[in-house]
Parts: structure tokens; C-alpha cells; sequence
């Protein structure tokens, strides 16, 4: 893909060529020669608008461009694609990750954000995910935005009729694809009639069938957009009281209670790209939270979708472990996650090199070889479906 210049670079060279043409021009005068007309300035040329397809999931992947972008990718670059993470830190250097995360404040100047994401989507090779949990009520990251201000709470959506809630679906992702954001970690599916879900007001209900209609009315809202949707919170938080983001939440739900809240994002399966898995250990599968779970982690790819974490970077999860930030990058990866979420900038010098860790890891155990070929490949087949790779 052509790397187009910057505004600066191109400002600077017109400056360069007219003050060398008017030189040109005063020294042929002087010599009685006639100089040439000078050519107008170029203006520098605009980014396209980020093109994105609507209702992607509905579409068929292109498996030979896939396949041909995939090959194209060396060990580091493929590790680079599974990381959804915090804005990097360089702000002129070469893009790196699959997916960049944005979150607080970070999109309240919605002009300053837009020219952020128009930057690093030029310096990308392969256009990345990029992502905001636009849930609604209080967990509004476009609050700024006027036409956004008054995103209802999943639990006060509950109570609109679906049309209603698709509208303001569209709303959010015109908005997103606007910026340039393309991946919405929202809405959540958690049925929760009481506990953290049900009080923050992030959950649509206690009933399954409500969170299902409300859910998939909100999806295709962002879908009809060419914004995708991420489910969360995997396989359910239910009426657990505990926040993960804080201490380690153990659920001791039988199996079955388990596989019944799993059914509710199964029941909204068609218009998901993909699910988050929670920070929540549930016993009946695994004492470690179900980011770090195989036997979780594979039924999510029952479905044809991306199983993403979510934040890797909370110290709960190494101490759960009792291990390190990377201990738990590497146990999150080799679990079958598709992409890792992190909340720390993938260059931060107080943090680990989550990109060098998981291309080391690859290069040393042909397993993960084989597990970072798998992951990369799924997620570049849900950006080949959003027309991401158009072109590439």
C-alpha cells in the first residue's frame, strides 16, 4: 500500500519549491531571460474517508486476499495484529497493533481525536480495529457529542421499544465511523436481575429474552454502519456483586447455570463480530479467570467468532496467578484469545513489549506458532468483511 506523505512533509516541500522558483525567476529577470510561468502549489492531498461495509457480518470473506495478507506478515507482525491496545506513545513512528483502544477523555475533542485516528491510519500497513465501549448512560465516551448526550443506559433502553433502540445503535455508529472508529466493545449481554451489572446500569434486564432483543436491536443499529460489535461480558456475569477490575471474582455456578448464560450470546450470535470474556473464574470450568481458560476460551470458537480479552493489564489477574504482566499475556494468548486487550501503550517503557513477548513465544514453541497463525487469520477475516483490507 502507497505510504502517503504528511500535511507536514508536503507543506514544507511547497514552501521549499516556491521560494526556489521566485529565486529562479528574479535571477532570470536580471539576465533578461525570460522564465517560465511557475507552476501553481499542489495541495496536499486529503485522507479518504475510512470506507466501511455495511452489515459486514453478512458478507462473504474474501479467502485469497486474506490468505495473501496473512502470508505477507512476518512472526512480529502477526503478533502485532492480535494486540488491541492503548494509543502508542510515538505519535510518528509506524502503527504496529491490530487494534487501538480508546477510552476516559481520550475522545471528548472529537476534532483532536479524529485527526489522531486519520494519523495513525495512515501509518498503519494493515488499517487497524479501532475500538471504544459505547454502552450507554453513564459508560458514554461521546458524551461530548450533541446528538449523543442522552445515550440511554442499557437498563433504561430495556424499556423502549427495539426500533428505538436500533436508532440510537445507528446513532452511536455514524458517529464511530465518522472518527474513524470501527469496533464497538458493546452492548453487554450480561442478564443480570441484581448485582455489579444490574446497579451500574450496564445490563438491559434480568430476563434473557429482553438483554437478546435489546442487544441484538441495538447491534444492528452500529452494523447498519459498518461499526461491529463486540458482546460482553463472557460466558455472563449474571447477579455476580463483585467488580473483576478491582479483586479476583470467584462464581461457583454449577456447569449448567454457566452454559445457560452462554446460551444468551448465543441466542444474539448473528449480529456479534465477536465476544470479550470476563475477568471472572468460574469453578465449574477453571479456578482462573476466563480470559486464562482454554475450555472457555473454545466455546467461543464454536461460534465464527473473535474471542477478545478483557484487560490484561489490571494487576487482579497477575496476582490470581501469582505470576507476572507477562506471565498472564502469554497464558491469556496461548488460552486461544484472538486478541489481547491492554490498557498500557504497547511502547510504554514501564510496561512489558506485549508484541516482542508474544513474537519470542511464537518463535520458540511451534504450539504457539500454530495459535498465533490461527488468531491472526480470524481477525483478519472479520476486517476483510468490514472492507478494511480492500485494496491491500
Amino acid at each position: 500500500m502507497p505510504r502517503l506523505e504528511s500535511p507536514l512533509r508536503t507543506t514544507v516541500l511547497i514552501a521549499v519549491f516556491t521560494a526556489v522558483s521566485s529565486f529562479a525567476q528574479d535571477a532570470g529577470s536580471r539576465e533578461g531571460v525570460v522564465p517560465a510561468p511557475t507552476p501553481a502549489p499542489v495541495a496536499p492531498p486529503e485522507l479518504a474517508t475510512q470506507k466501511l461495509n455495511a452489515f459486514p457480518l453478512e458478507r462473504k470473506v474474501d479467502d485469497a486476499r486474506v490468505e495473501r495478507v496473512l502470508a505477507s506478515l512476518d512472526t512480529r507482525a502477526r503478533a502485532a495484529q492480535v494486540l488491541l491496545a492503548y494509543p502508542q506513545i510515538d505519535k510518528t513512528g509506524p502503527v504496529q497493533v491490530g487494534g487501538v483502544l480508546f477510552l476516559g477523555t481520550m475522545l471528548r475533542n472529537t476534532t483532536k481525536a479524529k485527526e489522531r485516528i486519520d494519523a495513525a491510519r495512515v501509518r498503519a500497513t494493515v488499517p487497524p480495529f479501532f475500538s471504544v465501549d459505547m454502552e450507554g448512560g453513564r459508560s458514554n465516551r461521546l458524551a461530548s457529542v450533541k446528538a449523543l448526550k442522552e445515550l440511554p443506559s442499557a437498563r433504561d433502553m430495556a424499556a423502549l421499544p427495539d426500533d428505538e433502540v436500533q436508532a440510537w445503535g445507528q446513532k452511536v455508529g455514524r458517529t464511530m465511523k465518522w472518527l474513524g472508529l470501527n469496533l464497538n466493545l458493546a452492548p453487554v449481554l450480561d442478564v443480570a436481575p441484581s448485582g455489579h451489572m444490574e446497579r451500574n446500569q450496564r445490563s438491559f434486564s434480568g430476563d434473557p429474552a429482553v438483554v437478546v432483543a435489546k442487544a441484538k436491536a441495538y447491534s444492528r443499529g452500529l452494523l447498519s454502519t459498518g461499526v461491529v460489535p463486540i458482546g460482553k461480558h463472557f460466558p455472563g456475569y449474571g447477579d455476580i456483586d463483585g467488580d473483576s477490575d478491582h479483586h479476583l471474582v470467584t462464581c461457583d455456578w454449577p456447569k449448567a447455570r454457566v452454559l445457560a448464560e452462554v446460551k444468551t450470546f448465543v441466542d444474539a450470535a448473528p449480529v456479534l463480530g465477536g465476544v470479550m470474556l470476563a475477568n471472572v473464574a468460574y469453578t465449574a470450568f477453571d479456578s482462573k479467570p476466563a480470559i486464562l481458560s482454554p475450555s472457555l476460551v473454545a466455546l467461543v470458537h464454536e461460534r465464527d467468532w473473535l474471542a477478545v480479552t478483557d484487560d490484561i493489564a489490571i494487576q487482579v489477574l497477575a496476582d490470581a496467578i501469582d505470576g507476572s504482566a507477562e506471565d498472564v499475556l502469554k497464558q491469556a494468548f496461548m488460552a486461544g484469545n484472538d486478541i489481547i486487550l491492554t490498557t498500557a501503550p504497547p511502547d510504554w517503557d514501564k510496561g512489558i513489549d506485549p508484541i516482542g513477548v508474544l513474537t519470542q513465544l511464537a518463535e520458540d514453541d511451534p504450539k504457539a506458532k500454530t495459535r498465533l497463525e490461527d488468531s491472526t487469520r480470524r481477525v483478519l477475516r472479520l476486517k476483510d468483511r468490514m472492507g478494511l483490507l480492500d485494496g491491500l
